[in-house]
């Protein structure tokens, strides 16, 4: 505590009339506290020696804190390791009182600072792998070798394996020393399940004029494929009786031996039985920074209706190719359940549309045949970690779409409401040339991958119309688990929305399966 001279004086020891208790004063004098005098790092140079000093929090002729002087101690070396010296250490010459002022004594302390050699990597070691190929491993470790220890680089190395989704445990890089000046690095690692499956059912219940009815989704993730970090994905979703949309995908990670990512897609829409909607894309992602990435994407979208969702709806059969820009931002400690860090992509879309025909409804509706529109997208996620084992989670999402159209066809809209959206309402039951939703959620964690909440959503769509412009504001609650079985993570919602009675909400379940 900083008071060597401190003695004990006395000790009283008082029994109770009844001797049912005793108490015990202890009488202690402090006496002057010890100072600190000076701490000098020997054996380095000077410019380097007092770099380090001015980031300690001891100073001189200020009373000698052990605990504060230890961990002084400790950044001095971490601070060394970052200097490219993992093998560095300070060794006590020597400690002794002198006097710091007129009447004043204090510590003078002495150390040698031993650095060691300048570590160069010079191999990298790993240790846990059964599928995934040691090269996928090394290249995300972003050192070369005979490069000079980094110590940023290292300490990032169990984060940038456990972003790729295939690992369970990367522990934090051992370093050790071969020859001289060059050595290696040994990472151990545990993997996990890279694959997933992720299923949801939801049930409409009846109403006066239409029976009940199911609709579902399904996504299919094939990661880290033959242990090469390719990907492949297929999606499903039935939203409503008429109405499915699927998907496939498929990403190859350092295009070339480069950390560019691309990947090349298809998505088919079949709305109402009114249209078809086809869209073929390519895509890329650039690592900026940790946590940074920029990404790009060309698509070519296709629309093609019948002569209902022609004539009717006034449809055009159309052509439509984008083009995507757009920077994410990732901190979340996890994807499946995080509960601290921030999520945060923006995007922009310029896309370019051609009006193909019918040529009498082109000329009926009085239809530009090109046209320029730009869409806007955001996402923002935020989790706080409040008390013991309750996370806050809030979320904000956002679509724009700004065209020379004077009204956005139903196609090119937004689709709001849903299991992932707005929970409490029919999915994709909003649709709107302007949507937004906020997600509110107090969650309490039951396990690594269980988790019960309470939620609150609210969505916002509009739409400029032959009728004017229209907008609408919604509100859905209600509570769910996700819940880690041997299946999967199995997760149910319950979701009113507005007019909805207690029981007549609607049922949300989904199952997440890793394999």
């Amino acid at each position: 505590m900083g008071y060597p001279y401190a003695v004990l004086d006395s000790a009283v020891y008082r029994i109770s009339a009844d001797s049912s208790e005793a108490a015990v004063a202890i009488y202690i004098t402090e006496d002057a506290p010890v100072l600190v005098g000076r701490v000098n790092l020997l054996k380095i140079d000077s410019t380097l020696a007092e770099k380090l000093k001015r980031r300690f929090d001891t100073r001189e002729e200020e009373p000698f804190e052990p605990k504060r002087f230890a961990n002084d101690m400790d950044d001095a070396v971490t601070q060394l390791e970052k200097q490219g010296y993992p093998f560095n250490r300070l060794d006590l010459a020597s400690i002794a009182l002198d006097s710091v002022a007129p009447g004043k004594s204090g510590l003078v302390i002495d150390y040698d600072a031993i650095l060691g050699p300048q570590l160069r990597i010079e191999e990298i070691q790993i240790e846990g792998n059964k599928l995934t190929k040691d090269k996928v491993i090394l290249r995300e470790t972003r050192i070369r070798k005979g490069e000079v220890y980094d110590y940023g680089k290292v300490e990032r190395i169990p984060q940038r394996l456990m972003k790729l989704g295939f690992f369970e445990r990367v522990d934090q890089p051992q370093v050790y020393l071969a020859e001289g000046d060059q050595g290696g690095l040994l990472i151990r690692l545990k993997e996990g399940n890279a694959s997933k499956f992720d299923g949801v059912v939801g049930y409409n219940p009846a109403t006066e004029t239409q029976a009940g009815y199911l609709t579902g989704l399904m996504d299919i993730s094939i990661g880290n494929l033959l242990g090469t970090g390719r990907t492949v994905q297929a999606h499903w979703q039935k939203r409503d009786q008429k109405t499915q949309n699927m998907m496939f995908y498929y990403r190859e990670p350092w295009v070339a031996g480069y950390p560019i990512h691309a990947g090349v897609g298809f998505e088919q829409l079949i709305q109402d039985t009114t249209y078809v909607q086809r869209d073929l894309a390519v895509d890329f992602s650039l690592p900026l920074f940790e946590s940074f990435n920029a990404f790009g994407k060309l698509s070519r979208l296709e629309i093609t209706p019948d002569s209902v969702g022609s004539f009717t709806l006034g449809i055009p059969r159309s052509r439509t190719v984008n083009a995507t820009l757009g920077i994410e931002y990732d901190s979340r400690d996890d994807i499946l359940n995080p509960q601290r860090g921030a999520f945060y992509s923006t995007s922009l879309v310029a896309g370019k549309k051609t009006n193909l025909g019918p040529s009498a409804l082109i000329g009926q509706l009085g239809l530009r045949q090109k046209i320029d529109n730009k869409q806007f997208y955001l996402d923002v996620e935020f989790y706080f970690s409040m008390f013991k084992r309750q996370v806050f989670a809030t979320a904000l999402h956002g679509r724009q779409i700004k065209s020379n159209e004077r009204i956005i066809p139903l196609p090119d809209q937004f689709r709001l409401g849903g299991a992932r959206s707005l929970r409490g309402y029919r999915e994709d039951q909003f649709r709107g040339s302007n949507v937004a939703w906020t997600n509110l959620e107090w969650r309490y964690i039951l396990s690594r991958r269980s988790r019960a909440f309470v939620f609150l959503d609210a969505g916002y769509h509009s739409s400029q119309g032959e009728s004017g412009f229209k907008e609408s504001y919604n509100i859905g609650y209600g509570l769910g688990v996700r819940l880690e079985t041997g299946l999967g993570i199995m997760g149910i919602d319950y979701g009113l929305g507005k007019g909805d009675g207690l029981l007549n909400g609607k049922i949300h379940v989904g199952l997440v399966n890793e394999f």
